[in-house]
């Protein structure tokens, strides 16, 4: 009964914002975890609620998730240090932007996404990269396996680019169309495309790089960059393939797929960090995650419920990955 409460108090802080007390009130022997509108919730009818609910059972998953990620990958100094200088680089940027009214923007934002201030958001930011931290030992032990099926679900390629800018890529100046005449004319000499993107690409992103964006696969979001046509060429493009014009919103783009080589792909993403792709292109990895932990329970309801959460998402992943088969 213990654990009942425990997780009941947990989750209902979580959900419930109203009514909370912080002494223990019962009513007919039952203990109150929150109240509504005068009306109590029971810490067993919550606890039967999660234990029996689909979404009551997503919930108990999280809450177990997190207490197991929180046990094994704590909060380091680093941690913290990256979420203070991603705050402070938000900050910074939503102060040049918005100046005056920064401070109202940024709370505007935060809110629409469901956060109630900084301090909130920075929490999480910590909390992501513990998680980060959870995906990544389990990548680490299982590499060749998860790389392997990286490569079939997610199709890699690398991929780069070659801007032309343009105020009005509807209506281009003199100036901008001579350039981009000149870039067309030199796709079909020898000149390669690498010493092409330097010479003139406009991308600041990636001209220093010689066009090269990396690698990009159907996780990869090119569109908020570069617009939701370099995104669909970026995946349909075969090896040594160069796209032919694609005329964006700030202007004209043009790509070449470099390298789909499996191998090659493989010892570029042989280091995995934080922003590794084999840590976000599966959905499903945490529930494989999951269960290579030992974990004991004392309670046969709560150990059934998050048994069945897993194999159900499991079964879910390994069906669809027969469909694309």
């Amino acid at each position: 009964m213990k654990q009942k409460k425990l997780i009941s108090f947990a989750l209902a802080g979580i959900l419930l914002l109203s009514g909370c007390s912080s002494k223990t009130v019962q009513e007919d022997g039952k203990d109150v975890v929150a109240a509504i509108d005068k009306t109590n919730l029971l810490a067993d009818d919550l606890y039967q609620d999660l234990a029996t609910s689909t979404q009551g059972k997503q919930a108990l998953f999280s809450y177990v998730l997190d207490q197991l990620i929180r046990q094994n990958f704590p909060a380091t100094d680093d941690m913290e240090e990256n979420a203070d200088e991603l705050v402070e680089n938000i900050e910074t940027n939503y102060e040049n932007q918005y100046g005056d009214t920064a401070q109202e923007e940024l709370q505007n934002a935060l809110e629409s996404t469901g956060v109630k201030n900084m301090e909130e958001y920075r929490d999480s930011l910590v909390q992501s990269l513990q998680y980060a931290e959870f995906l990544k030992k389990y990548v680490n032990d299982h590499f060749d396996e998860v790389f392997h099926d990286y490569y079939q679900q997610a199709t890699p390629r690398m991929i780069s680019l070659i801007k032309v800018s343009m105020s009005d890529p509807e209506n281009p100046t003199e100036e901008e169309n001579e350039k981009l005449k000149e870039v067309e004319s030199l796709l079909k000499t020898n000149k390669s495309f690498e010493d092409i993107a330097y010479d003139y690409s406009d991308d600041d992103n990636t001209k220093s790089a010689k066009g090269h964006i990396g690698i990009v696969d159907k996780k990869t979001d090119l569109s908020s960059t570069y617009g939701d046509e370099v995104q669909t060429m970026a995946l349909t493009l075969k090896e040594g393939e160069v796209s032919k014009k694609i005329q964006g919103s700030d202007g004209c783009y043009f790509l070449k797929c470099t390298n789909t080589n499996k191998e090659d792909i493989k010892k570029e993403l042989k280091t995995v960090d934080v922003d590794s792709p084999l840590l976000t292109y599966d959905d499903y990895m945490v529930y494989l995650a999951f269960q290579t932990y030992e974990i004991e329970y004392h309670d046969d309801t709560i150990k059934q419920t998050i048994q069945d959460i897993i194999k159900e998402n499991i079964d879910i992943r390994n069906d669809a990955r027969k469909e694309n088969a």
